[in-house]
């Protein structure tokens, strides 16, 4: 094969590689669009005054923040706002001692 061959066929080869890590790029970065605005719902929900859209937007948050598409430091702070939330009294599901799972205040009574 001469060399003018070789030099097209890895001409090309980058070409198709770069062509397949943008596709790879864009689809992640939708991915992550979609992430967060689950993740902007959730919390949109979390300060509902009906405690069951409460309770479900924190359920729906806890589930979408361990998502692969959120990054360790995304993560650490969506931690914290849940922390500040519960800290400052917004949220309002409570923590049962068994399970560490959420309770409605009204499911408490």
């Amino acid at each position: 094969m001469p060399a003018q061959a070789w030099v097209t066929l890895i001409v090309g080869v980058l070409g198709i590689a770069g062509v397949i890590a943008t596709i790879r790029q864009r689809t992640l970065a939708d991915a992550r669009a979609q992430a967060w605005q689950r993740i902007t719902w959730c919390l949109e929900h979390t300060i509902s005054e009906n405690d069951r859209e409460a309770e479900l937007g924190w359920r729906l948050y806890s589930t979408v923040i361990n998502s692969k598409l959120i990054t360790n430091t995304e993560r650490a702070m969506f931690v914290e706002i849940a922390e500040f939330a519960a800290s400052q009294e917004l949220a309002r599901i409570t923590r049962t001692e068994d399970t560490g799972t959420g309770d409605t205040e009204e499911d408490q009574r």
